[in-house]
């Protein structure tokens, strides 16, 4: 397991205990002490825990190109952590990732990211991933999502489709210059 999965534990944890807490809180004024000092707690911890030496500041150095908050964003996608509120922070990663240069090995490793997300469960941010998608496209890449989508369950072709319905859109955009 790796800091992000370990983290995301973490925090599901303390969420648990909020709900667990909220549930009981109207039984006497002690339940109701617990789970205020349990979502006390999970707020204090949101910060650090959602991503390592916190979120906040990884979206600051983000948001000036930070080339080692670049690369930790890319871990963080590939780890995939789940946690409250990660889809919204993945899609924000993913919009922040798009304007600012990547390495070959780094949109390699975005593609692999992409192709995993098109064929998993359906996610809030799958349309993050597709709008991000023009960004590390190749024609291989074009081919295997083409491919997912022509073989693939509901929900991969469903995904595959709209990041193909994003890169078409992207070209678009380029023949228009």
């Amino acid at each position: 397991m790796n800091v992000f999965e370990a983290n995301a534990a973490e925090l599901e944890k303390l969420r648990e205990r909020v709900n667990e807490m909220f549930r009981e809180r109207t039984k006497n004024p002690e339940r109701a002490a617990a789970w205020e000092e349990a979502a006390r707690d999970f707020h204090t911890a949101y910060d650090k825990l959602a991503f390592p030496g916190g979120l906040s500041r990884e979206f600051e150095l983000l948001r000036i190109g930070d080339v080692t908050a670049l690369e930790m964003a890319i871990q963080f996608l590939e780890a995939n952590p789940w946690f409250f509120r990660s889809g919204y922070y993945k899609a924000d990663i993913l919009k922040a990732l798009r304007r600012y240069p990547l390495s070959d090995e780094q949109c390699a490793r975005m593609r692999k990211v992409i192709v995993e997300r098109v064929r998993d469960r359906p996610v809030r941010e799958m349309r993050a991933y597709a709008r991000f998608a023009p960004k590390v496209s190749t024609p291989q890449f074009e081919a295997e999502i083409t491919n997912i989508a022509a073989d693939s369950n509901r929900h991969a072709a469903r995904h595959a489709q709209w990041v193909l319905d994003c890169l078409k859109t992207a070209r678009g955009r380029l023949d228009r210059r």
